[in-house]
Order: C-alpha cells, then structure tokens, then sequence
C-alpha cells in the first residue's frame, strides 16, 4: 500500500513538472483548452495523477479551471503580463547582481554557450529561440543561490511562457540575435564582476516585453 502511494505521488509530481515546463516553453498557446482525459491519454496513464498535476497547477494560477473535467491556459491581460514583468524584473535583477558578485570564468564560459545557441536559434527557430532564453534566465537564478527567488520566478515563467512564445515569433530577428542584445552586456559584465552592470543588462532584457506588451494593446500584430 505504501509503495503504491509513493508511485502515485510521484507519477503526479512527474506529470505536474511536464507540463509546467511545456508552459514555460510555450507549447500552449493561451486561451488552448486541456482536458484532464486528453492529458491522461498523452502520457498513458490514469485521469487520477493528471487531475492531481492540473489541480497544483490551478492553484498556482498556471491553468485556469472551465469545468470538472476542462482547463484552459488564461490568456493573460496586458495589466497582467505588466505585473509579471515587474515581478521578474526586481527579483531576477535580484540574482543578476548576486551572480555579477560571484562570477567566476567557469560561469561566464556557462552563460557564453547557451547565448551562442539563443542567438543561433533566433533566426531561425522561435521555439527553440524561447527555450535557450529561458535556460540563460534560469541558469542566473541557479547560480545566484537564492532558491525563493528561484521558486517564485519560475511560476512567473509558467504563466507567462505562451507569452514569450509569441514574443519571439513577433520580434524582429535583427533585435533578438544584434550584438547589442542584453545578454551580450550581461555576459561582458560578469567578465569585470560589475555586479550593478549585470542587474541593470538583465532587467533591460526583461522590460525589454513591455514593448511587446504595447504592441499587443494597441492592437497591432
């Protein structure tokens, strides 16, 4: 009895960290409905870990609830996603500085391989544009060792990864892959240890949606 509860646990926890990160890399376009049968069915096994994963991630407001059985992604207001943003810019501005204190060339050699692959990706593949981004953002909160600011930042990343999806389908290529890409700044940061420089390239970086944001509100495509 005990073990089957412990599989179980672990079937829902397995299920829950999929889908959190299929989110977070844009595979659901918001306002996309999810069934719990449909999920279930994907990943071959019964509606009863599924419907666990979907109700944690309903509560952290990942997934909205349309009926028993039903989610759908919320398709985020701009007031929202300006909220998100906010929130992300302090706190991964927060680990941005951490990390400029503590940069050694191990790190910056890290952050230097995955630009190389965001930036190679951006002509190219939005899809994989959005998931190199989203391993530079998170390597910063790895590195930086602060795990609340970790926790928190990557549900801002669940519930805006459909968000950013769209973000990197939009942007023109010349923004995303220019040598003048905050990332090139924070990475020349962490060279001279200029914690203040690192905070300030990554949170240009992250206001960097707002544009996006008016874009979407003056009801431009």
């Amino acid at each position: 009895m005990a073990i089957g509860k412990v599989i179980k646990a672990n079937l829902s926890e397995q299920i829950y960290g999929h889908l959190r990160l299929a989110l977070m890399e844009g595979e659901y376009r918001p306002g996309e409905r999810l069934t719990i049968s449909g999920v279930a069915e994907l990943y071959g096994t019964s509606i009863t870990p599924v419907r666990e994963a979907i109700m944690r991630l309903a509560s952290e407001q990942v997934l909205t609830f349309t009926a028993a059985t039903s989610v759908v992604v919320p398709e985020l207001t701009p007031r929202d996603l300006r909220e998100i943003v906010a929130i992300r810019d302090k706190l991964e501005g927060m680990a941005a500085h951490r990390v400029g204190q503590i940069a050694t060339p191990e790190m910056v050699a890290e952050f230097e391989a995955l630009n190389a692959s965001f930036i190679a990706a951006a002509a190219t593949d939005p899809r994989e544009a959005a998931q190199s981004n989203r391993e530079f953002h998170f390597l910063i909160l790895r590195r930086a060792e602060l795990p609340y600011v970790e926790t928190i930042c990557e549900n801002m990343w669940a519930m805006m990864g459909p968000f950013l999806r769209t973000f990197h389908e939009r942007m023109p290529v010349r923004r995303l892959s220019g040598q003048d890409h905050q990332h090139f700044r924070f990475i020349d940061a962490l060279r001279q240890n200029d914690a203040a420089a690192a905070q300030a390239a990554m949170q240009a970086d992250i206001d960097w949606a707002n544009e996006l944001i008016a874009r979407i509100e003056a009801g431009e495509s």
